[in-house]
C-alpha cells in the first residue's frame, strides 16, 4: 500500500501595523512566503490559497475551512512580528500537529543593521508570541528556526516531515493477519477494537481456508517464473525442487492477499495447521515474509501485529526493518545475539555477502522445509524497536527503542539472519535488563542507524509512552 502524500496546511502571516516602516515589506514577505511554500512542497501537498493572512477574521475563516480538508499538519510562518491572536484564530479550529517555522532571512548581522533591518527580521518575535499562546492553550507544537537556506534547516524540516509521515502511516495503517494465532503467545496479541480506538489503525483477519484458496489460485506459470527468478537472484542451498516451488507459490499467494486487501503490513502465522501441518502447503512462510518486506510491506510470523506495526514504523522512517528476536547475552563480546528464522531484510545484508536462500534450519513441515533467507548482517549503528499495547488509556501503546551497533563479527553458522548487537548508551547487563523490564514483545524490529529521537517524536504525536535504552 503506497502512503498518500502528506497534506500540509500552510499559513503565512503578515501584520499591516509595520507596513509603513518600509514600502518593500509587503512584496518581500510575499516572496518569502512563496519560497517557503516551494520548500514545503518537497515534503507533501501544500494546502494554501496563495495569500498572506493579515487579521483575526480572515485567519478564523481559513482555520474553519481547513478543518474540513483532512490535513495532516499545519505549518506557520510568521513574517515580521505577527500578533499571536491572528494565527491562534486559525489554529484553534485545527487539531493537527503544529510546526512554527521561523524562516530567518539572514545568516549573519552585518554593518549598517538599522531599525528597518531589525523590523525586517522580526519573524522570531511572532514565533515567540505564538509559542507562548499555544503553551497557554495547552497545545503542543514544534519549532524549526534558523537561516532559511542552511543545510541544518533543510535537515530539520526533513526530520519533522519524516516523523509526521511515520505517525500518519501508523494511524492510517490497514493490517492483515492470516491464520489462527500461535497458541499461548499472549505477548503478540492485539485487540482489534483497542487498535482502532486508540491508534486508528485496522486489521483484517483471514483463516487457513482463505490462505489455501489463495495458494491454489496462483497460476503454475507464475510459480515457475518466481522459482526461476529466485534461483537467478539468490544462492540456493539445501532446498529441493518441490520445496522451492511450494515456497514460490506461498510467496505469490501472500502477495496476492496483501495487494488484494491493500494493506501496509501484516502477519502470517505459518506454524501448526496454518502452514506446517497444512497438507495443502506444508512448509514455513519465511521466504514469502521476506519478499513482502522487500516490497516495503513488513510481515511478521506467529500473528504478531504489534511487531508488524513496529517494523512498519522503522520501514517508513529508514527504509529497513528486520524481524528480530533479541536473544542470549555474550559476556565476552558485551553484546546480545539478534536473529530470526529466515525472514529477510536485504538492506541489512552485509556488503559483499551473497543473499542465500536455503531450507529453513529450524522448522520442517509435512512437505519439507520452506525457503528462508540466510546471511550475516551489515556492521554499524543500529536501532532495535518494540511496540506493545498497555492498559494505560492515556498512553495506550509503548514504544521501546534501543540504540547500539551491530558488530563486525558475524554469528557462526546461524543459518538465518543473525548478528551481535551492542548497546550504545549503557553496558550489556543494564541495557538488556532495561529492555526486558520495559516489557518488550519477544519479537522486535531492527534497522540501521540511530533513530531514537525520531521514534520518541512519533510516540509523542501518537500519545504513546516512549522508553529509550
Amino acid at each position: 500500500m503506497n502512503a498518500a502524500p502528506l497534506r500540509i496546511a500552510y499559513l503565512p502571516f503578515y501584520v499591516d501595523y509595520y507596513e509603513g516602516i518600509c514600502p518593500d515589506f509587503p512584496r518581500e514577505k510575499m516572496a518569502l512566503a512563496q519560497q517557503c511554500a516551494k520548500v514545503l512542497a518537497q515534503h507533501g501537498e501544500v494546502v494554501w490559497d496563495g495569500e498572506l493572512i493579515r487579521d483575526v477574521a480572515s485567519a478564523a475563516a481559513i482555520g474553519q475551512k481547513l478543518s474540513a480538508q483532512n490535513v495532516d499538519c499545519v505549518v506557520i510562518v510568521t513574517t515580521i512580528a505577527v500578533f499571536a491572536a491572528i494565527p491562534w484564530a486559525a489554529l484553534q479550529h485545527l487539531g493537527v500537529p503544529i510546526l512554527i517555522w521561523n524562516a530567518q532571512q539572514i545568516e549573519r548581522v552585518g554593518k549598517g543593521y538599522s531599525m528597518v533591518e531589525i523590523v525586517r527580521n522580526t519573524g522570531q518575535i511572532g514565533t515567540q508570541a505564538l509559542a507562548n499562546t499555544l503553551l497557554r492553550q495547552g497545545r503542543t507544537f514544534r519549532i524549526i528556526t534558523g537561516y532559511r537556506k542552511s543545510k541544518r534547516t533543510a535537515m530539520e524540516l526533513a526530520r519533522f516531515f519524516r516523523v509526521l509521515r511515520a505517525a500518519a502511516v501508523l494511524r492510517k495503517a490497514r493490517l492483515l493477519s492470516i491464520g489462527a494465532p500461535f497458541p499461548g503467545m499472549v505477548d503478540v496479541e492485539l485487540d482489534r477494537q483497542y487498535l482502532a480506538q486508540h491508534l486508528g489503525a485496522s486489521a483484517i483477519d483471514l483463516g487457513v481456508e482463505d490462505l489455501n484458496r489463495a495458494y491454489a489460485a496462483v497460476p503454475e506459470t507464475e510459480v515457475k517464473k518466481h522459482a526461476k527468478q529466485l534461483k537467478a537472484t539468490h544462492k540456493v542451498e539445501n532446498l529441493t525442487r518441490d520445496e522451492t516451488l511450494r515456497s514460490a507459490r506461498l510467496s505469490e499467494a501472500l502477495k496476492a492477499l496483501a495487494e488484494g486487501y491493500d494493506v501496509a503490513a501484516g502477519s502470517l502465522n505459518c506454524h501448526g495447521a496454518n502452514c506446517l501441518r497444512n497438507e495443502e502447503i506444508g512448509i514455513t512462510a519465511c521466504y514469502g515474509l521476506g519478499v513482502q518486506n522487500g516490497l516495503g510491506r513488513p510481515f511478521t510470523c506467529t500473528g504478531d501485529l504489534p511487531t508488524a506495526l513496529a517494523m512498519l514504523l522503522l520501514k517508513t522512517l529508514s527504509g529497513a526493518a528486520m524481524y528480530t528476536e533479541v536473544q542470549v547475552m555474550d559476556e565476552k563480546r558485551r553484546a546480545v545475539v539478534i536473529a530470526n528464522s529466515g525472514e529477510g531484510e536485504d538492506a541489512l545484508r552485509r556488503k559483499g555477502c551473497h543473499s542465500i536462500v536455503r531450507g529453513n534450519t529450524n522448522f520442517k513441515g509435512v512437505h519439507g522445509r520452506g525457503a528462508s533467507f540466510a546471511y550475516p548482517l551489515e556492521a554499524g549503528p543500529a536501532t532495535i524497536v518494540s511496540l506493545t499495547p498497555t492498559p494505560n488509556h492515556a498512553r495506550p501503546f509503548r514504544l521501546i527503542a534501543a540504540e547500539g551497533e551491530i558488530l563486525d563479527e558475524p554469528l557462526p553458522d546461524a543459518g538465518s539472519l543473525a548478528g551481535f548487537f551492542r548497546f550504545a548508551h549503557t553496558d550489556l547487563h543494564d541495557g538488556y535488563t532495561r529492555w526486558l523490564e520495559a516489557g518488550a514483545v519477544h519479537h522486535a524490529g531492527t534497522t540501521s542507524g540511530h533513530w531514537s529521537r525520531e521514534i520518541s517524536e512519533v510516540a509523542a504525536l501518537l500519545k504513546m509512552e516512549f522508553v529509550g535504552i
